[in-house]
């Protein structure tokens, strides 16, 4: 009787985890009316953030594409972007010039806000220089808050969204990367306390966390490790660093990596639904693990012990650099 009663109760609990699921996978389903909201995208040259233009134009939103170039800006329109504005996401005037264009518009009518812009400067801590420090953190962190601040109360009045596109490495933090991912982390930060501010208003904001994408971004990650070194060679060209970290290392590490790196990426479809969903959906995400290795390695490493994911992330060093000991 004991494993009769045991077994309808397990039986049961399946049931209501199935059931739970399904009604889950229905709710993400449901959209809102997009037509003729506006929605201001950041990092729409290419990518991530030129798919979500298409997207969202396709659904009838009025998208106000940011490019950094003319080439993008002309690539916004031509896949559906309202408007393409060019300008420098780290540039106070330029900043100033775009917010005041996109008011008038918009006619203070913006439902979302969606920060993508980004960059990357790969490197060993050990050969990395300041000024990389300070320009991935102007673009990837100081740039979300410059751009969101004086949309704020427009947000509020819509009720509508903040969407921020963080990373994987906004959650785990692997070598040779430390500029990018510490951006990533203070992002991570930004967006949870505004967040809970802005839920006083009923406004949501959600982050997604993509894993590699076949990106031009992400596809020249080790390649660009290359910059970082050379950058600290001009600046110390007889530095103790190159003991260890010899040219001849980094051509191998890059070869090695960049093969690596080209079979794991995926189509960043997977991202671009996500910062879509986060956009028009009835009942959105906090949080959005993009790609296979976001809500798989990635999310073990983020929920295992720090003892555990140490271990895994010294693993993933190949081939190890000149390692001396010191008495």
């Amino acid at each position: 009787m004991f494993f009769q009663i045991t077994g309808i109760i397990l039986w049961i609990l399946v049931a209501l985890l199935l059931t739970g699921r399904l009604l889950r996978a229905i709710k993400e389903r449901s959209r809102l009316e997009m037509k003729n909201r506006w929605v201001v995208i950041t990092g729409c040259d290419s990518g991530i953030g030129l798919g979500v233009v298409e997207q969202l134009a396709a659904e009838g939103a009025n998208v106000i594409a940011c490019t950094y170039t003319a080439e993008g800006a002309e690539l916004a329109s031509k896949v559906g972007a309202k408007q393409a504005l060019r300008f420098d996401i780290t540039d106070e005037v330029a900043v100033q010039d775009a917010v005041k264009r996109i008011k008038d518009a918009t006619g203070g009518n913006l439902w979302a806000l969606v920060h993508n812009a980004g960059m990357v400067q790969p490197g060993f801590v050990e050969y990395q220089i300041m000024e990389t420090y300070r320009r991935v953190m102007d673009v990837n962190y100081f740039a979300v808050v410059r751009l969101t601040q004086p949309f704020i109360h427009l947000i509020k009045q819509s009720k509508g969204r903040v969407v921020i596109v963080s990373s994987v490495d906004g959650i785990v933090s692997l070598p040779g990367n430390a500029p990018y991912d510490g951006s990533k982390y203070a992002v991570e930060a930004y967006a949870d306390a505004l967040r809970v501010e802005l839920s006083f208003w009923d406004v949501h904001v959600a982050v997604v966390n993509p894993a590699t994408m076949r990106t031009p971004l992400a596809l020249g990650f080790f390649e660009s490790h290359k910059k970082a070194w050379d950058m600290m060679e001009k600046q110390e060209p007889d530095g103790a660093w190159k003991e260890t970290w010899t040219r001849e290392w980094l051509d191998e590490f890059v070869a090695v990596n960049g093969k690596n790196l080209a079979n794991i990426a995926q189509d960043p479809i997977h991202a671009i639904r996500d910062v879509a969903h986060g956009v028009a959906a009835k009942y959105p995400r906090f949080r959005y693990l993009s790609g296979t290795l976001a809500k798989t390695l990635f999310r073990a490493l983020w929920k295992m012990p720090e003892e555990w994911s140490f271990v895994i992330k010294r693993g993933t060093m190949s081939p190890l650099p000149k390692i001396t000991r010191q008495r």
